[in-house]
């Protein structure tokens, strides 16, 4: 038999289950999906019964391909800042309301006029916005409110798994500041928060250490999903905060950008930094007494898939998606492409914003567009990084996410940042490797979090090409124009429907 961890990773779109071996190599892995539910504009749900059931296929399908695994130890990450309540016997009261979601921008609003976005940020590290629980929250009290009066507790898409393994209802310190209820420095829920938010802090979960063990697989777990009764489940983490340790991310100044469905970029610091703009996060890293400063896209890949479905009735294969986008020149013959499909956070939080092309002419070609497409991504990245480098020297970039597969998108993202690119050997397991050393420090498999490193293996590096650095920093400055001369008509726009 071969000793292993068992990582979760609940994404948007479906849940990865993935064996790790001790020495952290990944022996097996299988994802499971499930679906968005869009019932309004701005609105985005998924049912926590399909996360369960993709959580129990997912791992019998793993088990099955591995038939001499055997489970030491399981942590699950999943997707932050979603709003599901449960009942004082456990049950969901309805959908869990994800963190792409944005119905509840009139309660963030609120928040701000009570505490200001900078009280906020002071406290939770997060300048309220619509994205996170907290207004969330609020927008089902006000409008939901037999839900809200029947919810004994809300927690996060992590933690329902978790509960459904073990029985036990809890929640870590990353997930926890992304509700913005959260006192990051005082490790504590905020009772000047909730206060204000007129919210009692019993409706939120007992936090705990990522690492922390919180129980064990129930006989009825362990019959659902195929895994032994009795095996060890620690806290785990948000994905995105597990994917700082599966990114190598464990020394102060390590940065590393995730290229998913949403998109971040985050550089580890051992002292809290505050973005007196609020366009920036500060957060607890999984590793205790260490913080990390992001900044956090809407979409990214998510703009990518949209661009190869929305213009044709079959999408275009990812192979001759490259070749097109390939031979399209840096520019994309000035092509823009504002990549806010979905309003956005950093740097704007602004959630009235579309996406748009722009300079469009008879002389532009259809591999123009999708290359604009990854340049835009590209250049909301590079605001953030200027941002971060205001507070923290960044050498070299680790990249990791789906989007990290494609050739070309590195290059134009090497090129906009002018930074080195690191790949490792299994970017599209950050997120799972980070989950699996949480579970290994967890259960004593592994002495600390510096294990991180053996698990990462650099398989390629990146280097920008420095003759493109003036054109993309004239373009950057466009694209900030942009943003701002098309504000108010984002607001017009929305407004008239």
């Amino acid at each position: 038999m071969i000793p292993c961890i068992l990582a979760h990773d609940l994404g948007t779109s479906g849940n990865k289950a993935s064996l790790f071996d001790f020495n952290g190599k990944l022996i097996g892995s299988t994802v499971v999906s499930y679906s968005v539910y869009y019932p309004r504009r701005g609105w985005a749900e998924e049912r926590p019964e399909d996360w369960w059931n993709a959580v129990c296929q997912a791992t019998k399908s793993v088990l099955e391909m591995v038939p001499d695994a055997e489970v030491s130890t399981v942590a699950v990450t999943g997707q932050m800042m979603g709003c599901l309540a449960l009942d004082k016997e456990g049950k969901t009261l309805g959908n869990s309301i994800i963190w792409s979601d944005s119905r509840a921008e009139a309660e963030s609003e609120r928040l701000v006029r009570q505490l200001t976005k900078e009280g906020y940020q002071k406290i939770t590290g997060q300048p309220p916005s619509a994205s996170y629980t907290l207004p969330k929250i609020l927008w089902q009290k006000e409008h939901m409110p037999e839900i809200y009066r029947n919810a004994s507790v809300y927690i996060q898409a992590k933690d329902y798994i978790n509960y459904c393994l073990t029985g036990v209802i809890a929640t870590d310190p990353t997930d926890a500041a992304y509700t913005i209820a959260y006192d990051i420095q005082k490790k504590q829920w905020s009772e000047e928060i909730l206060n204000c938010a007129e919210i009692n802090k019993d409706k939120f979960p007992e936090v705990f250490q990522c690492e922390t063990v919180i129980g064990k697989v129930t006989a009825s777990a362990a019959k659902q999903c195929g895994l032994k009764e009795g095996i060890p489940v620690v806290v785990g983490a948000g994905d995105g905060s597990a994917a700082h340790l599966g990114a190598a991310c464990t020394e102060p100044g390590d940065t590393y950008l995730c290229l998913g469905s949403s998109t971040w970029l985050v550089t580890q610091t051992d002292r809290l930094i505050f973005d007196e703009k609020g366009r920036m996060q500060s957060e607890p890293h999984v590793i205790k007494d260490q913080f990390v400063y992001t900044g956090t896209m809407q979409t990214g890949g998510m703009a990518y898939s949209w661009s190869r479905n929305a213009f044709q009735d079959t999408p275009i294969p990812y192979e001759k998606l490259e070749k097109m986008i390939g031979e399209s020149p840096a520019g994309a013959r000035g092509l823009l492409f504002l990549p806010y499909l979905m309003g956005e956070r950093s740097p704007w939080y602004d959630f009235d914003l579309n996406g748009a092309f722009l300079g469009i002419r008879q002389g532009v070609q259809p591999g123009d567009f999708y290359r604009s497409v990854m340049e835009g991504v590209g250049l909301n990245l590079k605001i953030l990084l200027k941002i971060i480098e205001e507070s923290v020297a960044v050498k070299n970039i680790v990249l990791i996410g789906g989007g990290g597969k494609s050739n070309v998108w590195r290059q134009i993202l090497a090129d906009i940042f002018q930074k080195n690119i690191l790949l490792p050997e299994n970017m599209e397991a950050g997120t799972s490797i980070g989950g699996a050393i949480i579970a290994g420090v967890g259960t004593g498999i592994f002495d600390s979090y510096s294990d991180a490193k053996r698990f990462i293996k650099v398989e390629n590096e990146v280097v920008p090409d420095e003759s493109k650095s003036s054109l993309y920093e004239k373009k950057l400055q466009i694209f900030e124009n942009a943003y701002y001369a098309l504000k108010e008509i984002n607001k017009e726009i929305k407004n008239s429907q």
